[in-house]
């Protein structure tokens, strides 16, 4: 009398393969990543079925093994935005890979269990484009920028099903076992709506403030601070910068401070960032010298006429867009 069968020795579990890192969630300069918890999926181990025939083990149906996975969600992307503006945000896409559950035959005979393979799913990138605030009619409203949100998506989970065979000679009766791989799911990402609200700086009617994302923004005209197409702080300036030293020393003590400048479309392009960014350096300095910042504390950017605050239609909204912008991240 044959003895009934018996499983083999599972193989030992092995971690999941690291999928291939998605470089758009590399960090980087201009944008801050938050990396989404990647979903693994444990190995599914079949142990081979055995069978004693006289004293000599024998193999009925193959063991084999479903490898782990482990599932790359993807990231939150918030880019950098200049001051007076809420940056873009993408939630990159994410696939979930199919899986396969491999198909047995039964030794010495016609029987099988054919295998299964599930289809893997895919959800798209979502994106909120940059907002900034737009003048209308001399007023600068608040502006929101949406909020966005990344369904979640499954693959559906599967079985082989077992069943029970009967032996014939030797070989006893068999009781194949059903494989299961369970669903999979990715969440739902959202990123909550943002607002940028704009206010005067009080007794500097020509500063702009804007408040949203955590960052405050003074905005000082060009006009304001230099004269035409130089670099050099005016002296009649000084009123305006030193109104915004004072509310930063005073609310945000030691915050990290960027200094942004920015000019109109007018003239060649390059001269134009290399105008912006002499301006920055100019403000960052004043602060530094003047005002007592610490120079640790201050970064500078030029972007020239490339993030405009209004459209480049006319004289005035140039004037507009001729402009240093200090952003101080208050979080």
């Amino acid at each position: 009398m044959s003895a009934p069968p018996t499983p083999g020795t599972p193989s030992t579990t092995s971690p999941a393969p690291t999928p291939a890192a998605d470089p758009e969630c590399a960090p980087g300069a201009g944008r801050t990543v938050r990396k989404l918890p990647a979903v693994t999926v444990p190995e599914v181990v079949v142990a081979p079925l055995t069978y004693d025939d006289n004293g000599t083990q024998k193999t009925a149906v193959e063991g084999f093994t479903v490898p782990a996975q482990l599932i790359d969600a993807g990231c939150v992307i918030q880019y950098d935005a200049p001051g007076g503006c809420l940056g873009a945000v993408k939630i990159t896409g994410a696939t979930i890979p199919p899986v396969t559950i491999p198909g047995s035959v039964l030794a010495g005979s016609q029987q099988e269990f054919p295998g299964v393979t599930v289809a893997g799913k895919a959800v798209p990138a979502v994106t909120s484009p940059q907002i900034c605030q737009v003048e209308n009619k001399g007023v600068l409203p608040t502006v929101t920028r949406k909020g966005v949100v990344r369904r979640g998506v499954s693959r559906n989970g599967a079985a082989r099903p077992g069943g029970f065979v009967k032996g014939e000679g030797s070989v006893p009766d068999l009781r194949i076992q059903t494989v299961k791989v369970p669903e999979v799911r990715l969440p739902d990402v959202d990123v909550d709506p943002a607002r940028l609200e704009s206010r005067k700086l009080p007794g500097q009617e020509k500063v702009d403030v804007f408040t949203g994302e955590g960052k405050v923004s003074y905005v000082a005209p060009g006009d304001v601070l230099f004269d035409t197409d130089k670099a050099t702080i005016r002296p009649d300036a000084a009123k305006a910068l030193h109104a915004i030293a004072v509310k930063i020393k005073g609310e945000h003590p030691d915050a990290k401070l960027r200094v942004e400048g920015h000019t109109d479309d007018r003239g060649d392009a390059t001269y134009g960032l290399r105008l912006s960014e002499r301006r920055a350096q100019a403000v960052a300095q004043y602060l530094i010298r003047t005002e007592h910042f610490a120079a640790a504390r201050i970064t500078t950017k030029g972007f020239g006429e490339t993030a405009p605050a209004v459209p480049n239609t006319s004289d005035a909204n140039r004037q507009k867009n001729r402009r240093v912008v200090i952003t101080v991240a208050s979080r």
